[in-house]
């Protein structure tokens, strides 16, 4: 599991980097060549998109979302435990429900990126992806947190 967290996290490190390696070169080209790259905005774009949608899961991992904790570290721990069974149920659902119509969204987008000649769907299909990711991932947590066992950076 350990291999497959640090491999998802180099994943999401190499996305930046190629980001910001795109950027860089069409600065390059655009003010020391005087030749830009018509398409280096739209996929800095489309690269962003799938990081921001590929790091709910990692964002997950590290306890980076929003949450408001005051009142369950005053919880006694069984009920803590199961209010955080009941809010990973929750999120699964949420998740659950965003995968069925962002894949409806992806499958109805005819719409082309010009300067790329790609399709829109390579756009949106980052939303299925990245909350069947985030799905499964409050999933192990879920029946990790059933078991009493630590769940997210704490676990490794």
């Amino acid at each position: 599991m350990q291999v497959l967290l640090s491999a998802y996290r180099v994943l999401l490190m190499g996305l930046v980097a190629v980001i910001v390696a795109i950027v860089a070169i069409a600065v390059f080209f655009r003010y020391v060549l005087n030749a830009p790259l018509i398409f280096s905005f739209d996929l800095a774009t489309v690269l962003f998109v799938w990081l921001i949608f590929l790091g709910l899961a990692q964002a997950a991992h590290e306890g980076s979302h929003m949450a408001v904790d005051l009142f369950t570290a005053l919880l006694p721990a069984w009920l803590a435990t199961a209010l955080d069974i009941a809010v990973r149920m929750l999120m699964i659902a949420i998740a659950l429900f965003l995968i069925r119509y962002s894949w409806d969204l992806a499958m109805r987008t005819h719409m082309e990126i010009a300067s790329m000649r790609i399709s829109v769907m390579w756009v949106y299909l980052a939303m299925p992806v990245g909350f069947s990711l985030f799905a499964l991932y409050e999933l192990v947590s879920l029946v990790r947190s059933a078991m009493g066992l630590p769940i997210g950076r704490h676990s490794v």
